[in-house]
């Protein structure tokens, strides 16, 4: 459960503010489900190699096949959630998630996950960079959300992944990335990249999402028209991505639909930070999406 980052997306996890594009995959899964009047039990066991269309090394020694047994249950206005899961990767996990609708207008949201043992890019003496396998990783998230009858909705949210770099091991790594360029080692130095394959690339993160939903009239002039902004900010190494895009329904009969998607995302921070020291600061994309 969370927008800006989702701690139990556990079979084929997908990346909710990637630097580029991104093409979705899917998993294999088999569910075992039985319902009661409140709740549910399933048993899940899944591959998440099916679908692959990375050959990145972050990627491939993430494939895992494994089994596991989740809970849900309906309480007044709240919905928990709670999962044991063990693969050949992680090498057993535990999460839950909660979710509960205050009023009208507010909601609230957490998630959280602890696992055995997870990848992780590292530092190393005798090679600028290598994928190790590393020991205990929580996570955790807690958002609020706003919305009203308007069509604005607001989402707040923090996080914290364990897997992931702080800023003092950024620092360092930016450090070694520059000394080798001014080596001319280039090529050694190129091997840092690698670290912004991340699902998160920072411990810490904060972010605001503001929407303004289509289907209550015009917006700008014209009819499904959809305004969306995104901030997220590293409050511990300063960096910030923000995004901005308008979705423009252009038709949709029911059995087809055209979908247009107009996105800039941009990139900045302290001199030091992950996100100013990507190679670009603006990217503009352009999503043309269709059911016929």
């Amino acid at each position: 459960m969370g927008y800006g980052y989702r701690p139990l997306d556990l079979f084929l996890p997908y990346r909710r503010n990637p630097l580029g594009i991104q093409v979705e995959e899917g998993a294999g899964v088999l569910a075992l489900s039985s319902y009661q009047e409140l709740g549910e039990w399933t048993l899940i066991a899944t591959d998440s190699a099916w679908g692959r269309s990375s050959e990145a090394q972050l990627v491939t020694q993430n494939e895992q096949q494994g089994i596991g047994l989740r809970h849900y249950r309906l309480i007044g206005e709240s919905e928990i959630q709670g999962i044991v899961y063990y693969d050949n990767v992680r090498r057993g996990l535990v999460g839950g998630s909660w979710v509960s609708v205050l009023n009208s207008t507010w909601g609230v949201h957490s998630s959280w996950l602890y696992q055995r043992e997870y990848w992780q890019y590292q530092r190393q003496t005798e090679q600028p960079i290598e994928l190790v396998k590393q020991e205990n990783a929580a996570q955790f998230l807690f958002g609020i959300n706003w919305a009203n009858p308007e069509g604005h909705n607001v989402i707040a949210e923090y996080w914290y992944d364990g897997r992931s770099w702080n800023a003092d091991e950024w620092q360092q790594i930016l450090a070694d990335a520059t000394l080798l360029h001014q080596q001319g080692r280039s090529p050694m130095a190129f091997a840092y990249a690698q670290g912004y394959q991340a699902t998160n690339l920072v411990a810490h993160n904060f972010m605001l999402h503001w929407t303004w939903d289509s289907g209550n009239g015009q917006r700008f002039g014209m009819d499904n028209l959809t305004p969306t902004l995104d901030v997220l900010w590293s409050p511990e190494e300063g960096g910030w991505m923000i995004t901005q895009w308008i979705n423009w329904q252009a038709y949709d009969t029911g059995s087809a639909s055209l979908e247009l998607e107009l996105a800039a995302r941009f990139f900045g921070g302290e001199t030091d930070s992950a996100y100013v020291n990507l190679p670009d600061s603006v990217r503009v994309l352009f999503n043309l999406k269709g059911k016929f």
